[in-house]
């Protein structure tokens, strides 16, 4: 009898995927036991949630860079899935569909295999340790999990780490000043990291801008200024008159109306370049700014005032950084990253990530042990009826592991101290 099988062929293991031996395994094991005692200690309970979950739980408000990485498919069901590519957005999940009865805030921990497609040399599957704060706000939320994520990685004992932290809030509050739309501001949020690495410039940006339809001026060839302030029908007859060579019959799909409705919308919605140049020149001022807190805060109070700003928005995290030196960890392990970004579109206020080596910066490299922050709108973004503060972040327990074996030599990293 034939078969379909092809008995010659070596099956290998996948790209991005590795197979974890026996001495590896119970270093990765014990360092995880070890990061979620010290959660506990901490009054964070364990909690878990499933490896497959709807693909609209990730995409709604995590972004382009993450939607990007997802294992995405459709089950034999017809359901669209995806591996989890990180926890927080189930845990959240999980959170509203079962919060009667639950008291907050909230201190959730978790622990498990993640899965990202990356680029060459990334490993796609890692395992995750991390915390979840939901219902506490501001900044006491803000200083207990930053201390907390901190202090996991001095139980591993591992030294020359630096806890980075950034604040998206403060930029939002900046750039409100501006009279910008919400599109106009996220533009420029989402865009923090290219200026910092010198990726994108604000003219690049600019352009990106007017090409999307953002800025007055990029729609209805170049009347947003002729239309902004005039009666809708006034702005219609306008339209009509000067598009009408451009809009022949029949008109497909769409009506005159409708299209002559449709570029009313996008020039009114539209911004005034100018206002949004400044808050680019000012974020990519901003974006630039690292290192000692006390020094970064200086100086950018310095830009905010030179463009007429209130400096009101950097008193929180002043305060922040006075907590996390009354926690203990050393002012030297601190470094404020006002062009830090982390690739999730759901953070709202402080970002911060952990990461190994004496100049552990963005320009300097460095491993990534974990990282996270606030996402205040997570909550209401995944269905809930109201928004609810929220807080959290996660240990990347094979960098750690990895920088461990690096720093003491593989048979010598042991379990997390307790």
């Amino acid at each position: 009898m034939g078969t379909n099988r092809d008995t010659g062929r070596q099956i290998s293991i996948l790209p991005g995927m590795r197979d974890v031996g026996v001495a590896d395994f119970s270093r990765l094991r014990k360092v995880s036991e070890g990061l979620q005692s010290h959660l506990s200690v901490n009054s964070y309970e364990s909690v878990n949630t499933p490896l497959l979950e709807e693909t609209e739980l990730f995409v709604r408000k995590s972004g382009g860079e993450l939607t990007g990485r997802l294992y995405a498919f459709t089950d034999p069901g017809g359901h669209s899935v995806s591996l989890r590519p990180e926890f927080t957005s189930s845990i959240i999940r999980a959170f509203i569909e079962r919060q009667e009865g639950l008291d907050l805030p909230l201190r959730w921990q978790y622990a498990g295999p993640v899965f990202r497609y990356g680029a060459e040399g990334d490993y796609r599957q890692f395992t995750q340790v991390g915390a979840e704060l939901i219902g506490l706000p501001d900044r006491p939320a803000d200083s207990e999990v930053l201390s907390i994520a901190w202090g996991g990685i001095v139980k591993t004992g591992l030294k020359d780490c630096r806890l980075r932290i950034g604040h998206l809030g403060v930029l939002r509050d900046l750039l409100d000043n501006f009279g910008l739309s919400e599109a106009a501001k996220l533009f420029i949020i989402g865009n923090i990291r290219a200026l910092k690495l010198g990726e994108s410039s604000t003219e690049a940006l600019r352009e990106r801008a007017k090409e999307v339809g953002l800025l007055h001026g990029s729609a209805a060839g170049g009347l947003g200024p002729a239309l902004a302030d005039m009666s809708n029908e006034s702005a219609e007859g306008f339209i009509l008159g000067v598009l009408k060579e451009s809009m022949p019959t029949p008109m497909g799909r769409r009506s005159t109306d409708q299209i002559i409705a449709r570029i009313l919308r996008k020039v009114r919605d539209a911004d005034d370049p100018g206002a949004f140049d400044e808050a680019l020149a000012l974020s990519d001022k901003l974006s630039k700014l690292e290192g000692a807190p006390a020094k970064v805060l200086e100086q950018a109070c310095g830009v905010a005032m030179s463009g007429g700003l209130p400096t009101t928005p950097f008193d929180d995290l002043e305060g922040l950084f006075d907590d996390l030196s009354g926690s203990g960890i050393p002012e030297g392990a601190l470094v404020l990253d006002l062009g830090l970004a982390r690739g999730l579109s759901y953070y709202t206020g402080v970002i911060f990530e952990l990461m190994s080596g004496p100049l552990a910066g963005a320009s300097q490299g460095g491993v990534s042990l974990g990282g996270g922050g606030r996402y205040d709108d997570l909550v209401r973004a995944l269905g809930n009826d109201v928004d609810v503060p929220a807080m959290g972040f996660a240990y990347n327990v094979d960098n750690i592991v990895k920088v461990l074996a690096g720093a003491a030599g593989a048979a010598d990293v042991v379990a997390v101290k307790s």
